[in-house]
């Protein structure tokens, strides 16, 4: 739930800060592996995400998908999977934020050529395929990511 400065609510705790909103996009393989992009402020291979204003912002997903790897809105089957909130270490901004994260499972309905690859490139953005075993293996992922990873598993997608 994100508060609004202006308005006050009694079930706000003073000096609360406006939780920063996101989606999780999980895209799976047949493999089992999850894909996963290299974000270069995080230095980290990451799930897709986006932004949103609440849970059924679905065009934010839709947008990201695009912008990324160029899939349209026609070639997605998104379904919601849960939600968590919980405070996290912002790699980008150096302090911690508190997160409410909405987990979403795409299904891309079109073969992509690519998505075949376990590493492969679109828009200059490297992406790759992960296992858990490799999560758990990868130490940056662990560092910063390891909470993601968590929930993603307990989902059991």
């Amino acid at each position: 739930m994100k508060y609004n400065k202006k308005k006050k609510s009694k079930d706000k705790p003073k000096g609360r800060k406006v939780m920063n909103t996101h989606s999780i996009i999980i895209i799976k393989n047949e493999k089992n592996e999850y894909l996963q992009y290299y974000d270069k402020k995080w230095n980290c291979y990451l799930f897709l995400n986006s932004k949103m204003k609440n849970k059924e912002d679905m065009e934010s997903i839709y947008n990201k998908i695009k912008e990324m790897l160029n899939i349209e809105k026609e070639d997605v089957e998104i379904s919601f999977v849960g939600e968590k909130i919980h405070k996290k270490f912002s790699e980008s901004d150096k302090i911690e934020k508190e997160y409410q994260h909405f987990f979403y499972k795409v299904n891309i309905l079109k073969n992509i050529e690519e998505f075949n690859k376990k590493e492969f490139q679109c828009y200059n953005i490297k992406y790759k395929w992960f296992s858990f075993k490799e999560f758990e293996n990868d130490e940056r992922i662990q560092k910063v990511n390891s909470d993601i990873i968590q929930f993603v598993k307990s989902f059991d997608i």
